[in-house]
């Protein structure tokens, strides 16, 4: 029987920073290294805690600098992502993985299949947003008005999007189910019906409160990253990637994947009809490719060195 992973880690990056991370699924599955939203953290995950195993993946995901456990980072771009991801893979022994990001996490996926070369295996990002330094695209069209002002106070630069963030972190902290719902209600039908789940609330809530664990710096961190550019162009993105987008969306509309999609040399574009910003009917799907060998019917296994975690 392949054993089962579920635990806790941390490691030291070479500029010093703990880096947190938390690993699930099959010690011996296809490693998948994940980026969380905006905001969000290493508590990300299916709700269904058997989807790992099931589909054969060793699934990691890490906070961004600032998030619950990890150290911030101040001043990093979208691209310093890719560095942070590789020594997550270094210590866990991941010679070739595969990377996921779902919305503010995309961008961060992306920046590995630029940037980390033959090391990923392919790239998987869901209702991703468009660099907003992007030439003949409008960033706000479409946008929830919720994401408007965000993204707004985060052009202005650290204080307005510090204190824009606050009330926000204080409402998570108090009242997270609050916040939550005021979310929720700037966003379709389809998406406010998967947050009323009572197995997704609770992941989301667990995750946006271990977000919040240093205060509003991993989120504002995030937007400011995503205020200026993100460090590499989609065209030096070779991996092969694949896109999922939701008709719907509003936090990243539709026109944000397309539009990421088609600088995209090596990607697949897939528009989800009906669907909104959380697409939790597509997880299988997903998981589907990720796991997919680079020979058809032959999965890849990198070996796996021995590692500690606390």
């Amino acid at each position: 029987m392949i054993p089962r992973v579920e635990r806790e880690g941390t490691l030291t990056t070479k500029d010093g920073r703990t880096l947190a991370y938390f690993e699930r699924g099959s010690a011996e599955g296809m490693p998948v290294i994940v980026s969380h939203g905006t905001p969000g953290s290493r508590l990300a995950r299916h709700p269904d805690a058997g989807i790992y195993e099931r589909h054969g993946m060793h699934a990691v995901v890490y906070d961004r600098p600032g998030y619950g456990r990890s150290d911030p980072k101040p001043g990093r771009s979208v691209a310093d992502a890719a560095a942070d991801i590789e020594a997550i893979a270094d210590e866990l022994g991941f010679e070739r993985f595969v990377v996921l990001g779902g919305s503010g996490g995309a961008p961060h996926a992306l920046a590995c299949g630029a940037l980390l070369g033959e090391r990923i295996i392919r790239v998987g990002a869901l209702v991703t947003p468009a660099p907003s330094d992007a030439k003949d695209f409008d960033f706000f069209e479409g946008l929830a008005d919720l994401n408007v002002k965000e993204f707004g106070a985060a052009l202005e630069g650290k204080e307005a999007i510090d204190a824009y963030l606050a009330p926000y972190v204080d409402g998570i902290r108090a009242n997270p189910d609050g916040v939550l719902d005021e979310i929720a209600s700037e966003l379709p039908e389809v998406d406010r019906a998967i947050m009323n789940r009572k197995e997704y609330r609770d992941v989301m809530r667990q995750q946006f409160v271990e977000s919040v664990r240093q205060g509003v710096r991993g989120w504002a961190d995030d937007d400011l990253a995503f205020a200026k550019p993100w460090g590499f162009e989609p065209e030096e993105v070779h991996a092969e990637v694949r896109l999922w987008q939701g008709e719907l969306d509003v936090l990243a509309p539709r026109s944000h994947g397309e539009y990421v999609a088609s600088r995209l040399p090596n990607a697949q574009f897939e528009l989800l009809d009906g669907g909104g910003h959380f697409l939790d009917e597509e997880w299988s799907v997903v998981y589907d490719w990720l796991t997919v060998g680079d020979n058809v019917g032959e999965p890849v296994v990198p070996p796996r060195a021995s590692s500690s975690t606390t």
